[in-house]
């Protein structure tokens, strides 16, 4: 690919908004739409770890090969990669150094500072231990895994609590997603893409897919339909400042119905990522839609909640990343959603149907979007949503694997006693937070476990 941006570089026009807007379409085409230049992609990569291997450097290697595993590059170079990757996880040393050398990202760098905060927050104890009977730790968010091995005593862990893992990208062959694999106990992973749950059977280390996933876990009392709201706009996206979100495409479908003389309304919902609200504001600019849009930053939940309630439909336009949240709780308040066509690894998920909201490509997303907004009273995503994956029946899941698991080890498990608790973007917490008093001897054991 690099190769090929490369030509792209020398031949595009000067002006950088152009040239940025050509490069990121070049990079979509060669990753996402060409099978030809994804596989050579995957297997370039693929050579260039193997000869990173050869001069030992294994783990610039391993982050190579999982990157190419991860975004679904080449099907030739996929069975080698796993075949390694197992490895390295059965020989726990070689992820060792992955974990010595983690370093803080910004909105990671308190984690760092204080492992203790993770507790409550990232990592919730939904069952105490109990005799022989093991107690349940749930842990969100990719970066906590490894640094719940750095900072805190596993093996101490793990003798006491089965581990629930809530993966928060989508592509599981990742040192930070499996890095607690292959370690002597099952894990229970959450996940809902074929895919990665084909992945973690073939790895075979007592990795046990969960078919649930991140958002799952949305606070119905919070978003909620508000009867006293009237819909005074058309189109809603809740979604952080940052380049995989493609706020760009939205904005060249918004000029395209435009220029058929139809103003969509459109409500922003956002936060610092890779770009500003400044870089967003300057897209709209230059597709000529910027007097549409109304811009909120850095909202509350039941302030993103009002604003969901304004709108008569919301869209997610990413073509990868991980279960996400905003299109359900856009379910919750009522609101029908749009994803786009191949998100993620292109499955067809169950919770994108007639009742709750439609698939649309870069294409056909105009048309989608009048006939959705015509059509809003048809759709009822709050009632699917609630009977279908809602925290109480993501909670039963859970409880039914572990069942399964415990009933076929021939190890004690009761039934009904595990704690149901909600997501939001900075924290996990207990749908009935009076709970928590219940779990204070489970996290001053988890306190106590803090090796460094």
């Amino acid at each position: 690919m690099s190769a090929v941006c490369a030509v792209a570089r020398a031949r595009l026009p000067s002006s950088p908004t152009v040239t940025m807007s050509l490069r990121h379409r070049l990079s979509e085409y060669a990753k996402y739409e060409s099978r030809i230049c994804q596989e050579l992609m995957g297997l370039g990569g693929l050579s260039a770890a193997t000869a990173l291997r050869v001069i030992g450097r294994n783990r610039r290697a391993i982050e190579l090969e999982t990157s190419v595993h991860r975004n679904a590059l080449s099907a030739i170079a996929e069975p080698i990669i796993e075949r390694r990757f197992r490895k390295a996880l059965r020989a726990t040393p070689a992820l060792e150094g992955f974990m010595e050398n983690l370093a803080p990202q910004h909105s990671t760098q308190v984690f760092f500072d204080d492992p203790e905060r993770l507790l409550g927050q990232r990592i919730l104890v939904i069952k105490s231990p109990r005799g022989a009977e093991k107690g349940v730790l749930l842990m969100d968010y990719s970066f906590v895994f490894p640094l719940l091995i750095r900072y805190f005593d596993l093996q101490a862990i793990a003798h006491r609590y089965y581990l629930v893992t809530e993966p928060s990208w989508s592509g599981l062959c990742d040192r930070e997603v499996m890095c607690v694999a292959g370690r002597g106990f099952p894990v229970f992973v959450q996940t809902n893409e074929p895919r990665d749950i084909a992945f973690l059977e073939r790895l075979d280390l007592d990795t046990i897919p969960v078919p649930i996933a991140a958002n799952w876990w949305v606070d119905t009392r919070v978003f909620h339909p508000l009867p006293a709201v009237t819909p005074d706009a058309d189109l809603v996206m809740n979604s952080a400042w940052s380049g995989f979100k493609r706020h760009g495409e939205v904005f060249e479908a918004l000029a395209r119905l435009r220029a058929r003389g139809i103003k969509l309304k459109t409500l922003l919902v956002g936060y610092t990522g890779d770009m500003t609200r400044a870089n967003v504001e300057a897209m709209a600019r230059q597709h000529g839609v910027f007097d549409q849009l109304e811009i909120f930053e850095k909202l509350r939940p039941h302030q993103v909640n009002e604003v969901m309630n304004r709108a008569k439909v919301n869209i997610i336009w990413s073509r990868r990343e991980g279960s996400n949240r905003a299109i359900i709780e856009g379910f919750a308040a009522g609101v029908p959603g749009i994803l786009r066509e191949g998100f993620n690894f292109g499955h067809k998920y169950p919770y994108i149907n007639r009742q709750t909201g439609a698939y649309a490509s870069q294409s056909t997303l105009p048309d989608t979007l009048l006939r959705m907004i015509r059509d809003r009273a048809s759709f009822d995503p709050r009632t699917w949503m609630v009977a279908n994956m809602s925290p109480q029946i993501a909670t039963r899941e859970i409880d039914e694997h572990i069942s399964a698991y415990a009933a076929k080890k021939g190890e004690p498990w009761s039934r009904g006693e595990l704690a149901q608790k909600v997501t939001s973007l900075h924290s996990m917490a207990y749908w009935n937070e009076s709970e928590r008093a219940r779990f204070d001897a489970d996290y001053a054991f988890l306190k106590a476990s803090r090796i460094r």
